[in-house]
């Protein structure tokens, strides 16, 4: 019985800038019934101004690729940071190759949870994304999410924060429903038995255990095993 959804947001939760049609009913039924519904997205924290923007909210949020697991209110319940002098070496790292478009700058960051850069094409991302790998790949963990290069700290990422969460609710892997559409989010869908939206990358389906319609959609399906289960 699924007791934990854990969604990624951009492109499988809000998908051309509307959120799921179901998030006020299907999810909002699961949640009622005892289930957690919670983000787990690469932004970082200004998505807290993301959700009120868009009038959603969850019982717990898993930013920075699940790096930092908060609750609602903004208390923090485990967290992992780069050091900085590796984040510094992977700003000299980007800034020596020319067609990085942006990076983050070590003596502008307040926090180290995440490293980024981005380039104008996935592919170059995904290139870009194999050189970190082989040069701090002992160090950090590399993920691609679009155009854009996300890095954590080693043994970090969206399974990881998954599971931080469930240890936190006293929960089991089997209870968690993870869902996601890109490259970032293959290491939780796989680990821990996930789906992938309709829309998400060739590459994402190809590896996904399960294939759903929506977020709201499975969440449905969820509540009715309950119920069948529980009359």
């Amino acid at each position: 019985m699924k007791k934990l959804i854990a969604t990624d947001f951009d492109g499988t939760f809000i998908r051309g800038g509307v959120i799921d049609p179901g998030y006020h009913t299907d999810i909002r039924a699961f949640r009622e019934a005892g289930g957690l519904f919670g983000f787990v997205t690469g932004r970082g924290t200004d998505f807290f101004d993301t959700m009120r923007e868009y009038g959603v909210t969850a019982d717990y949020l898993l930013l920075y690729n699940g790096a930092l697991l908060a609750l609602p209110d903004g208390t923090v319940v485990k967290e992992s940071l780069i050091p900085r002098e590796t984040y510094a070496a992977l700003e000299a790292f980007f800034a020596s190759i020319p067609d990085t478009c942006e990076y983050a700058h070590a003596g502008e960051a307040a926090f180290y949870h995440q490293y980024f850069a981005w380039y104008d094409t996935v592919g170059r991302s995904v290139e870009v994304a194999a050189e970190v790998e082989r040069s701090f790949g002992d160090r950090v963990t590399v993920l691609v999410n679009g155009h854009h290069i996300n890095i954590v700290k080693k043994g970090c990422g969206k399974a990881r924060g998954v599971r931080d969460a469930l240890e936190y609710f006293g929960l089991q892997e089997e209870e968690a429903a993870v869902f996601g559409d890109d490259f970032n989010d293959l290491d939780m869908i796989t680990a821990l038995d996930g789906w992938a939206v309709k829309s998400a990358r060739p590459e994402v389906l190809a590896k996904a255990p399960h294939v759903c319609e929506s977020v709201a959609a499975q969440a449905k399906i969820f509540l009715s095993e309950r119920t069948r289960r529980d009359p």
